[in-house]
């Protein structure tokens, strides 16, 4: 089964998310990517984040996994980071009229109120630990 990792990045009561519009349809979804083969899935996030934003993140811990459409996702709790997250990578490269991607903080509590954040099972477990 591909594995996809993700990460929560938290500071200051905000959630950083990847604003998409693609097709004609505008959603948010964590940022990751796919785990390469002998990757494990600590480096692949350090790296898919690294390569979306061009921050260095510090991982906290292993928030939750699950399944979704037929992919395995694991999710990271990340606080600390290093530099100012903008758009780099593959996702600036493939930008165009159809496919648009824009890191966007949202205060948590803004979270709850999305009706189109992706995947739906990962948002029930942020709002599991944001209302801890």
């Amino acid at each position: 089964m591909d594995k996809r990792v993700a990460a929560v990045i938290i500071k200051d009561n905000k959630i950083l998310l990847m604003r998409r519009f693609k097709n004609g349809k505008k959603y948010f979804v964590f940022p990751g990517g796919g785990v390469e083969e002998n990757e494990s899935i600590e480096d692949a996030l350090i790296r898919e984040i690294k390569e979306e934003f061009d921050i260095d993140i510090s991982i906290e811990r292993l928030l939750f996994q699950n399944e979704n459409q037929g992919r395995q996702e694991i999710y990271f709790l990340v606080k600390e980071f290093i530099g100012i997250p903008q758009l780099s990578g593959e996702e600036k490269e493939r930008m165009n009229k159809d496919n648009q991607y824009f890191p966007v903080w949202l205060d948590l509590k803004e979270v709850f109120e999305l009706p189109n954040l992706y995947p739906k099972e990962a948002k029930k477990e942020i709002e599991k630990l944001i209302k801890k």
